[in-house]
C-alpha cells in the first residue's frame, strides 16, 4: 500500500472514530434526557455528568450541564445546582439559553435569601418574554422580607429595580404613619410611576374655616362610678386632664377663639363608644380628642378616617395610636421619635462613639431602644451591648459595668468584652424603674470615668438621685412635653387653676390646658384641617411646654433634652433637620 492510500486510511479511521464517538455521546445524552423527562433526576445526573467534560467531539457540554443543574435542584441540592449554573454562565456567556440560566440562578439565590445576587442575576435577563415570570419571582420572595431596613439597603444597591421599589413602597405604606419614611415613599411613587391609590395615600388639599368649631372629647369619665366625696376618684387623671382643658376654654374665649367642647363618656368600653359614634352630631365635629384606650380607639380611628375628622390622643406615645389614619395625631412624641431624636443629640455630645443600651420590660421601652440603636448606629456609633433588664436582675448592671467589667456571662464567650476605663462614651437607659437607672448611675460613679448617662426626665419625679449627681455626671434626660414649673406662664396657670378648683393642678391638668390652647388656636388660625398650617412651621410655640413640631409628622417631633448646669436646668432641642446647614 502506497503512502497516499495509508494516509487516506488513517484519516478515514479517525473521522469514523470521531463520528462513532459523537454518535455514542448523542445516545448517552438522549438516554440522560429520557431519565430527566421521567423525573429520575438522580440517575439523570449520573448520565449527564460525563457529558459535562469539555472535549472536541462533545457538542452536549452546555445542555448536559444545564439539565444536570436542574436535576440537582430537583433533588434538593441547590448549592450544587448553583455551582453548575455559574460554571455555564462563566464559560459560555453567549449560549442561547443563558437567560434561562440566569432565571434559575435568580430563583436559587432568592430562595436562599441572597437577595442582592438574585436581583442581579434576574436583571441580567434581556428577553422580554421572561418579564412576567421575573416579576412574579421577585415579588414573591422580596415580599417575604419582613425588615424594611433590609429592603431599603437592597434598594440602595439596585435603585432602578421596579419590582423592588414596588415591594418597598408597599411595606412602607403598611407601617403605622408615624413610622413611615414619607420622603422615600414619595420618591418611589414618583420615580416608578406607581399608583398612589395602591398605597393608602390620602392628602388633605385645603382646609375649611368656620366661625365656630365643635370639639368632641371622648374620655372614660366613668360617670356611673363617681362618688360625691373628697377622695381621689378612680379616673382622677381623666378628670384632671378635662379640667385643664376647660380652664383653657376660658382663656380661648377671652382671646376671641370660638370653640365648643362636647364631652362623651366612653366608659373604657367599645360598646359605649360605638353608641356614641352612632349619634348624628358626631359627624359634625371638627376635632375629636381621645379616646385613651385601645379598644375604643380602633372604632374612633375608623370613624375619623371615614368622616375625615381630625383626632388627637393627648397621652399616648404609641405609634399604633395613629395607625394608618392620616387624620390622626399624637400630642406627645411617639416612642420611635423619642429614640431617634435622643440619638441625634447623643451623636453630637457623646465623648466617643462607643455605647451601651439598657431598656426595661415594657413594649414602649424596647421601641425607644430599637429606634435609638438604629439611628445612632447610622451615625457611625458602636453599640457594644443592647439588652433588656428585668427588675429582679438589675444587679447585672453593676456586674457588667463594675464588678467583672465584661459584657456577657461565663457561658457567653462570644460576647465577653472588657469595658476598659475611658473606653465607654455613653449609656442610654430606657426605663422609669428606679432599680434600673439608679444602678446605672451608681456604676458610672464607681467607675469614675467620663460616661454620658442618657435617660428619662421621669427620673426627676423621685428624689432618689439628687440634682448635684446629674450635674456631676453631665447627664442628659429626654423630656417629652416638658413643663417647667418655675416660669411665669406656669405660675399664671397654677394661680388660675387654684382659684377655680381650690386645689393645685396636676401634670395632667397642665397637659389638658396646654393641649386645648394649642388645638383651639390651631383651629382658629388654620381651620378644620389645621395640619396644613402645621406643615408650614417647623416649630409652634407652646404655652406651658416648649412647643410642638408636626412638619411631615403626625406625632410631636419636638423632644426636649434636659442638661444640668450650675445655673439650673437647661432645655435643648433640635427642630432643624440635622442634615441642613
Amino acid at each position: 500500500m502506497n503512502s497516499k492510500n495509508l494516509l487516506f486510511l488513517v484519516g478515514f479511521l479517525l473521522c469514523f472514530n470521531s463520528i462513532f464517538a459523537q454518535g455514542s455521546k448523542q445516545q448517552q445524552y438522549l438516554n440522560a434526557k429520557a431519565l430527566f423527562n421521567d423525573e429520575s433526576y438522580s440517575l439523570a445526573m449520573e448520565v449527564f455528568k460525563p457529558l459535562m467534560v469539555e472535549e472536541a467531539n462533545n457538542p452536549f457540554v452546555q445542555y448536559a450541564s444545564f439539565y444536570y443543574a436542574i436535576s440537582a435542584y430537583n433533588q434538593g441540592y441547590a448549592p450544587m445546582a448553583k455551582t453548575a449554573f455559574l460554571q455555564i454562565r462563566e464559560k459560555h456567556p453567549k449560549w442561547s439559553k443563558i437567560n434561562e440560566v440566569n432565571y434559575w440562578l435568580g430563583k436559587i439565590y432568592l430562595e436562599s435569601k441572597e437577595y442582592n445576587q438574585g436581583i442581579t442575576a434576574l436583571n441580567a435577563i434581556n428577553d422580554k418574554a421572561y418579564n412576567k415570570d421575573v416579576y412574579n419571582l421577585k415579588y414573591h420572595y422580596l415580599d417575604q422580607v419582613e425588615v424594611i431596613d433590609n429592603l431599603e439597603q437592597l434598594y440602595q444597591n439596585h435603585p432602578k429595580d421596579e419590582v423592588l421599589a414596588e415591594v418597598l413602597a408597599k411595606k412602607i405604606a403598611a407601617q403605622p404613619l408615624v413610622s413611615q419614611d414619607k420622603e422615600l415613599l414619595s420618591e418611589l411613587i414618583d420615580k416608578f410611576d406607581l399608583n398612589k391609590d395602591d398605597f393608602n395615600i390620602v392628602r388633605v388639599e385645603r382646609s375649611v374655616h368656620k366661625d365656630k368649631y365643635r370639639v368632641a372629647v371622648l374620655f372614660p369619665f366613668l360617670m356611673n362610678r363617681l362618688e360625691a366625696n373628697e377622695r381621689p376618684k378612680v379616673n382622677q387623671l381623666v378628670l384632671d386632664l378635662y379640667e385643664g382643658m376647660r380652664l383653657a376654654m376660658d382663656t380661648l374665649k377671652q382671646q376671641g377663639v370660638n370653640v365648643e367642647l362636647y364631652a362623651y363618656d366612653t366608659k373604657r368600653s367599645k360598646e359605649a363608644t360605638q353608641r356614641i359614634l352612632e349619634k348624628d352630631e358626631l359627624k359634625s365635629m371638627d376635632l375629636i380628642i381621645g379616646p385613651l384606650f385601645s379598644g375604643p380607639r380602633e372604632l374612633v380611628q375608623d370613624f375619623s378616617f371615614k368622616n375625615k375628622i381630625n383626632m388627637i390622643n393627648p397621652l399616648s406615645s404609641d405609634g399604633e395610636a395613629i395607625g394608618q389614619n392620616p387624620y390622626s395625631f399624637l400630642l406627645s412624641p411617639s416612642d420611635e421619635t423619642v429614640g431617634k431624636k435622643t440619638a441625634d443629640y447623643v451623636a453630637q455630645h457623646a465623648f466617643n462613639k462607643t455605647g451601651i443600651i439598657f431598656y426595661g420590660e415594657s413594649a414602649g421601652d424596647s421601641i425607644v431602644a430599637n429606634a435609638y440603636k438604629k439611628e445612632i448606629e447610622a451615625e457611625g456609633f458602636n453599640i457594644i451591648s443592647s439588652r433588656m433588664i428585668e427588675k429582679e436582675n438589675s444587679r447585672s448592671i453593676l456586674d457588667m459595668l463594675v464588678n467583672s467589667g465584661k459584657i456577657g456571662g461565663p457561658d457567653d464567650e462570644a460576647l465577653r468584652l472588657k469595658i476598659k476605663k475611658g473606653s465607654l462614651g455613653h449609656i442610654f437607659v430606657v426605663s422609669k424603674d428606679e432599680l434600673i437607672y439608679t444602678k446605672v448611675i451608681s456604676a458610672v460613679q464607681t467607675r469614675g470615668d467620663s460616661v454620658l448617662v442618657v435617660g428619662s426626665a421621669d427620673w426627676l419625679e423621685l428624689s432618689v438621685v439628687g440634682y448635684d449627681v446629674y450635674q456631676k455626671l453631665g447627664a442628659a434626660l429626654y423630656a417629652p412635653l416638658y413643663m417647667p414649673t418655675d416660669n411665669p406662664a406656669y405660675e399664671a396657670f397654677r394661680k388660675k387653676y387654684i382659684t377655680k378648683h381650690k386645689v393645685a393642678p396636676t401634670n395632667y391638668s397642665a397637659i389638658g390646658y396646654d393641649m386645648m390652647l394649642f388645638m383651639g388656636r390651631s383651629l382658629d388660625e388654620h381651620g378644620k384641617y389645621f395640619q396644613l398650617g402645621w406643615e408650614k412651621d417647623k416649630f409652634i410655640p407652646g404655652y406651658l411646654t416648649p412647643g410642638y413640631s408636626y412638619q411631615s409628622s403626625q406625632d410631636n417631633a419636638l423632644v426636649p433634652i434636659l442638661n444640668f448646669g450650675a445655673e439650673g436646668v437647661e432645655v435643648l432641642y433640635e427642630i432643624e433637620d440635622k442634615n441642613e446647614d
